[in-house]
């Protein structure tokens, strides 16, 4: 007969946050064994002198404490028990550091891969027509994009155009190669501005983009980002337009 007052491994397992599959598999590794197991039926039953252990053990399963560390961690004194937890912090830490590179890695090839080149212009043209547009961009919170130079690229030609919505200025650059393919971008103002100095001192500039970015390649081989607004640069296409030629 099992003592009426044990707990059925059902109602064990909602009291202390775990599956009674899990206890099973406790119970198989050591970790948790049940007060009392009937032996007609081979039912477990727990104690409530039990909980505490089992919700130790489940804390420490949520951090990913590994098993024949949690019985390591049951079996030491308090001052022990915490080097063990500090010591699978640290190479939690550690791991989840390495990690993190290696998804920078994984995402810098993966966008590498899927950038494409867009123009090659002197550095210093390019520098200069930045410096020359940037003044009409806006700082609108409620428009971030105003404060983007825009750039269009087609066979021949690289225009830079930014707009404060009063102010328009724009400059049209003669890439190195006359064949660049057709791309159009709007690049955060204040990247632009952080960039410039060393685009100016590149007698080259390759102009490379992706979804997100746009990435200018140096003579000298920095690589320097630029953002890209997903917002649309506002229509300057009629105006230019109704310009005198």
């Amino acid at each position: 007969m099992t003592d009426p007052e044990m707990m059925s491994i059902g109602v064990f397992a909602e009291l202390v946050g775990l599956t009674a599959s899990a206890l099973r598999f406790y119970d198989d590794a050591g970790l948790l064994r049940p007060a009392q197991v009937d032996p007609s039926t081979g039912y477990r039953f727990y104690s409530r002198s039990q909980v505490s252990r089992a919700c130790r053990l489940r804390q420490l399963r949520e951090i990913g404490m590994p098993l024949p560390t949690i019985g390591e961690f049951f079996a030491a004194d308090a001052d022990e028990a915490a080097r063990l937890l500090d010591e699978h912090v640290a190479g939690m830490t550690t791991e989840a550091e390495r990690l993190r590179r290696a998804a920078e890695t994984l995402g810098a090839s993966l966008r590498a891969e899927s950038r494409r080149a867009v123009c090659t212009v002197p550095g210093p043209v390019l520098a200069g027509a930045v410096d020359q547009v940037s003044a009409s961009t806006g700082h609108d919170p409620d428009i971030p994009v105003l404060n983007g130079v825009h750039m269009e690229t087609e066979s021949g030609c690289v225009r830079l155009t930014a707009t404060d919505r009063y102010r328009l200025a724009t400059r049209t650059l003669v890439p190195t190669d006359p064949t660049c393919p057709s791309w159009a971008g709007t690049l955060s103002g204040d990247d632009l501005r952080v960039a410039t100095s060393r685009l100016r001192r590149s007698p080259s500039v390759t102009v490379e983009a992706d979804e997100r970015a746009v990435t200018f390649r140096t003579s000298s081989g920095d690589v320097l980002h630029c953002r890209l607004f997903p917002e649309p640069f506002p229509d300057h296409h009629l105006l230019l337009k109704s310009l005198p030629r």
